[in-house]
């Protein structure tokens, strides 16, 4: 691994980002959804609007990472 994304995140936000999207391509290939944990990071530390996309298909997914 390179390093975690929140971490990234972070350093984009501090260096002038005004929104950052988090994409998981293969999310639906493999059946999973896990961004809920990075989301969760990253949205304890910046603030700007963050775009998800893969892996949810629910509202319980939706509820998840909003929370």
């Amino acid at each position: 691994m390179l390093g975690q994304p929140h971490d990234f995140a972070k350093y984009y936000y501090e260096n002038g980002a005004d929104e950052l999207f988090f994409q998981d391509v293969v999310a639906s290939l493999y059946g999973r959804n896990s961004m809920a944990e990075i989301i969760q990071k990253t949205a304890n530390e910046i603030f700007i609007p963050l775009t998800v996309g893969g892996g949810i298909r629910t509202i319980e997914n939706i509820n998840r990472v909003m929370h």
